[in-house]
């Protein structure tokens, strides 16, 4: 059902007239009268007030399949920075009303599905709200530097570091993978998301052991073996060993972005700055399809950050905005506002 037709069955199942609708719309009866007779379509910035004039979205008026609709939140939670409060209550009531029946209609596509979209969803509202809270929390710190009361929401808000190991072990984290790697053993990613909420608990003799098990796997990437093996090194305070392992995994795998992207997380964590930027840099480099992920460069950025060289940040910045129009086609969006807000932080420091 095109825009027209689903205007006049909205209007006649709302015993409305023509010249209702018009006058609501601030427009001519005739201009109701093509529409509704598929001679033109209304101006794109009437449809808010003709979906509400009906009491539909504006997705309803265009007769948007389910798979439509899924994907233009797709698109929303991926380029809208914020959602205003009715896009929210929407896209929840919508995802919502679709979990008893979409896995059952669609068995080609992954079940959980909506669950997964349900996650974005919130996970996008928890992150705009957490940089107001870390907005807010800052500003009060400001004025009151000497009161505790704000230091949680900055903690809970921007993964800052907790003293108290009650608040910040992952053992809840943990035993969830594990509950996941015992239902399903077959699948390697897991595994490594567990040994990496083990290592950060220091619990090495249990990596290890899931170490053992990820080797035996059908779908392992062989270089994650001696990423872990050097984590659980330098877990254990053992960095010749750390260091032995590195160096080996860069003669085994010289262009392979993913091991020079672990090369230099090792790197940035020792605080051997320049070496991190030259592995970040390469595994950028060495990364041949496109459109490439711009982490590395955002790697650098960090770095440079931490040593003070702000121009050197704001252009790895520069690259990756130029990263996201060039090869992924994105020229507004969340995305651009995020490195332009990055930068304008950065700048901020150098004034």
């Amino acid at each position: 059902m095109n825009l027209g037709n689903k205007i006049k069955v909205l209007r006649l199942k709302a015993g409305a007239t023509q010249e209702m609708l018009a006058n609501e719309l601030g427009v001519s009866c005739q201009s109701v009268s093509k529409w509704e007779n598929d001679v033109c379509a209304p101006d794109i910035t009437l449809l808010p007030k003709i979906s509400e004039f009906f009491g539909v979205t504006i997705d309803e008026l265009f007769d948007l399949s389910v798979e439509q609709k899924l994907h233009r939140i797709e698109n929303m939670l991926d380029y809208e920075t914020e959602l205003s409060d009715s896009d929210f209550r929407e896209t929840e009531r919508f995802l919502t009303e679709q979990l008893e029946t979409y896995d059952v209609a669609h068995p080609e596509r992954p079940n959980g599905r909506i669950y997964s979209f349900l996650a974005h969803l919130y996970h996008h509202r928890v992150t705009s709200d957490s940089k107001k809270v870390s907005e807010y929390a800052r500003r009060a710190m400001r004025l009151h530097p000497e009161l505790k009361e704000d230091q949680w929401l900055l903690q809970a808000s921007e993964g800052a570091a907790i003293a108290d190991w009650n608040c910040r072990n992952h053992n809840k984290t943990i035993l969830f993978y594990q509950e996941l790697v015992i239902g399903h053993p077959e699948i390697s990613r897991n595994y490594l998301y567990l040994m990496d909420n083990l290592l950060l608990d220091h619990r090495t003799a249990e990596t290890r052991k899931y170490l053992d098990i990820y080797r035996t796997l059908d779908d392992r990437k062989e270089f994650q073996i001696p990423v872990y093996e050097a984590r659980i090194a330098l877990a254990e305070h053992r960095p010749e060993d750390a260091e032995t392992i590195l160096a080996k995994m860069e003669q085994d795998y010289p262009d392979n972005p993913n091991v020079l992207f672990e090369l230099a997380g090792f790197y940035a964590d020792a605080c051997r700055y320049d070496d991190a930027i030259a592995y970040y840099e390469k595994s950028y480099r060495a990364e041949t399809t496109k459109p490439r992920y711009y982490d590395a460069l955002q790697g650098e950025a960090t770095v440079y950050e931490i040593q003070g060289k702000y121009e050197d940040a704001l252009g790895c910045l520069d690259r990756i905005r130029q990263n996201l129009t060039e090869e992924w086609g994105i020229t507004e969006g969340a995305p651009i506002l995020e490195v332009e807000k990055e930068k304008q932080r950065i700048l901020s420091q150098t004034n």
